[in-house]
């Protein structure tokens, strides 16, 4: 069963991330500042299609896991494995031909870990709260600083540490295991059908419905398809 109002939400998030990568990739990469109008209004169109990704991957999850039961490890092990390779590509491709611009963690790494660490924390059921909690109290606690070159993935950063695109485990693994909690404790119809109340026509219904279903593929092609465009442009100018 497909959840037509989560659905909608995804789509949502695909498309303020297509709008940000647009903006970003014309100042960082053809340093042309038409859209850059506000750096606050870009940062919060950034971190809320992420933000956004990761809380309805919690829920999802939820969902998942009440229609497949423990089938659940093998078919996000195969989730996980697949975004992981993804992910490696992205990274040697940045690291080869966009080194000014290279992403160490990004976001499909971030779900490629946290695909893994969910199947770990989803026996704790209502207990991740208190996981949950610890993990907000982390940071408050140790320092995220470190000599190590390989702690990044978990918020660790060394100096002079950069990566263009960066969703560490700390902190955005809570979000994601807060989402799932949640989901857990509140009941389905409730949750499904009373946050969603918004109603939409059937062309954007459908619309955004289309890009969720394609949502991986969107992500990987928009990029270079705006950097193809914005050279062609530019050329013929």
């Amino acid at each position: 069963m497909r959840y037509e109002k989560l659905d909608i939400l995804r789509g949502i998030a695909i498309v303020l991330m297509v709008l940000f990568h647009l903006n970003y990739i014309l100042v960082h990469i053809f340093w042309i500042d038409s859209l850059n109008f506000s750096f606050i209004f870009w940062l919060f169109i950034g971190k809320i299609w992420a933000l956004l990704f990761i809380i309805i991957s919690g829920i999802s999850f939820f969902l998942a896991e009440k229609k497949y039961g423990n089938k659940i490890v093998k078919k996000y092990l195969k989730y996980a494995f697949f975004l992981g390779i993804i992910s490696l590509f992205i990274s040697f491709y940045t690291y080869l031909f966009l080194p000014s611009q290279i992403i160490l963690f990004g976001i499909l790494h971030f779900f490629s870990l946290s695909f893994l660490l969910i199947l770990f924390f989803r026996r704790f059921r209502y207990f991740n709260f208190l996981f949950w909690i610890l993990i907000i109290l982390f940071p408050l606690f140790f320092t995220m600083k470190t000599s190590s070159y390989y702690l990044f993935f978990l918020g660790f950063l060394y100096p002079w540490f950069y990566s263009a695109d960066f969703y560490p485990v700390f902190p955005y693994f809570w979000v994601f295991l807060f989402s799932y909690t949640s989901a857990i404790f509140l009941s389905k119809k409730w949750f499904l059908e009373t946050i969603f109340w918004w109603k939409y026509s059937w062309k954007i219904t459908n619309f955004l419905k289309f890009i969720w279903k394609n949502s991986l593929l969107i992500y990987l092609i928009h990029p270079p398809i705006i950097i193809g465009i914005m050279y062609l442009i530019l050329k013929f100018l």
